[in-house]
């Protein structure tokens, strides 16, 4: 992470990363985006592994993350990258921090980048299952069934829209596979949680091929 744009989109993943896994879904056959809001609600300490995969057009083929994210209560947050290539975020009060290998951790404040806030506010509402509040910010709406469910937020605020288009969590169960960030400049970068963490990905993911995975129409 060198400039200011590649550390506050690090950020943002690492926010919607920590809020989104685990994710509940209603017991009925049907789902709806406050009952999937309502279990999505976490304890500290929390962590899970992950594997995300980065589809930019500035990269000659998708980049392939491992790692571990880690929650730790309100406003504090952690990610970190063991593969490819070894790197630290963390996200407390107010402030990220950011070490790859031994290199000395560079740290920027979060008031750099206003589009964080709407973000911030949303990581209460969900830790809190406060549909309500976190509507204020996203548009939410919500398909499928309890065993195979799909969440898309959309940013409310203008500033926010202008660096990401939408969330897309797709989930089974009490659970999250993965979700979706939208970038506005076209890249995409999907996170991939719990059961799918571990999933043996080829070197050239194709994005029709972690979709088949993301909603459960593939295996692992």
């Amino acid at each position: 992470m060198t400039s200011g744009r590649s550390s506050t989109t690090a950020a943002l993943s690492l926010l919607i990363a920590t809020l989104l896994w685990p994710a509940a879904a209603p017991a009925d056959a049907g789902v709806d985006a406050q009952a999937i809001v309502a279990g999505l609600r976490r304890e500290a300490p929390s962590r899970t592994a992950f594997s995300e995969v980065r589809f930019s057009s500035l990269l000659e083929r998708p980049l392939i993350l491992h790692g571990e994210l880690e929650y730790d209560g309100p406003g504090k947050l952690s990610r970190t990258v063991k593969a490819p290539y070894e790197e630290h975020m963390t996200i407390a009060e107010g402030q990220a921090s950011v070490r790859r290998g031994d290199k000395p951790a560079r740290a920027f404040s979060l008031s750099q980048a206003p589009e964080l806030e709407g973000f911030l506010r949303g990581f209460a509402a969900l830790l809190g299952g406060d549909a309500a509040a976190l509507a204020r910010d996203f548009t939410l709406t919500a398909n499928g069934t309890a065993s195979a469910w799909h969440l898309k937020l959309t940013p409310r605020d203008d500033r926010l829209a202008r660096r990401i288009t939408a969330l897309e969590v797709d989930g089974t169960g009490t659970s999250a596979r993965c979700f979706h960030t939208f970038d506005a400049d076209g890249d995409v970068n999907v996170l991939l949680v719990e059961s799918l963490a571990e999933a043996k990905l080829p070197n050239r993911p194709t994005p029709p091929m972690i979709d088949a995975l993301c909603r459960g129409l593939a295996s692992p």
